[in-house]
């Protein structure tokens, strides 16, 4: 079936269904649904995710510069993961992007190592954070979709939603595009942004997270 189609006039609200949307073309999720719920497509690239999880901080500055680097990852959860396994997942990855812009905004042309610390102003940080607040909304668009009583786990249970309702899928994406512009793009502080985006019960100090974090990069 069709992932997405073209509707006039919505603009920029075409962003986050577009993109939700995408799941359904990611080949992983389009061979998991028709032939087996365990495919070698699926199984490869949840090995992929959890390598990268498990990666060692050594490894983390390097992987900043690469092309299926945190970003790309960060993607590929919402193929892969369920929104409880998102939900205890989310803030190691909010650590890899936080360190992705670290590297990259003190060493442009790529290094190894975290040469500079020093924790730079929430505009070094801001587009990565509303990257992952973009993942973390669409994963609340799909709240409704079954994670458990569907042979092919999360991934085929996605592509069926997809699937069978468009309309709904735009009407949550409209709500969280509005999230996503009236509450997150404002925010000017790392604190307000974890605030916005509900995770002060998890790091209850910011500043001395992120401080902490860049300290423990080699």
């Amino acid at each position: 079936g069709r992932c997405h189609k073209e509707r006039p006039g919505r603009g920029r609200r075409q962003i986050l269904p577009a993109l939700a949307a995408g799941s359904c073309f990611h080949p992983a999720l389009i061979l998991s649904c028709p032939f087996s719920s365990r495919t070698r497509a699926t199984s490869r690239e949840e090995k992929n995710l959890q390598g990268f999880l498990e990666q060692p901080k050594e490894k983390w500055v390097e992987s900043a510069f690469e092309v299926d680097g945190p970003h790309y990852f960060t993607v590929l959860a919402l193929h892969i993961l369920s929104p409880e396994q998102w939900r205890a997942t989310r803030v190691e990855i909010l650590r890899r992007l936080l360190v992705t812009s670290q590297a990259r905004a003190v060493a442009p042309g790529g290094a190894t190592r975290l040469t500079d610390k020093a924790v730079k102003d929430y505009s070094a940080y801001r587009s990565s954070l509303l990257f992952w607040a973009l993942v973390d909304l669409i994963y609340n668009m799909f709240k409704k979709v079954p994670t458990s009583n569907t042979e092919g786990g999360w991934s085929c249970s996605l592509a069926e939603y997809i699937r069978h309702n468009d309309m709904p899928i735009y009407e949550a994406a409209d709500k969280a595009l509005k999230t996503f512009q009236e509450e997150f793009m404002p925010v000017e502080t790392f604190s307000e942004f974890l605030d916005v985006a509900g995770l002060l019960s998890e790091i209850t100090d910011p500043e001395s997270f992120l401080k902490d974090l860049l300290n423990s990069v080699p």
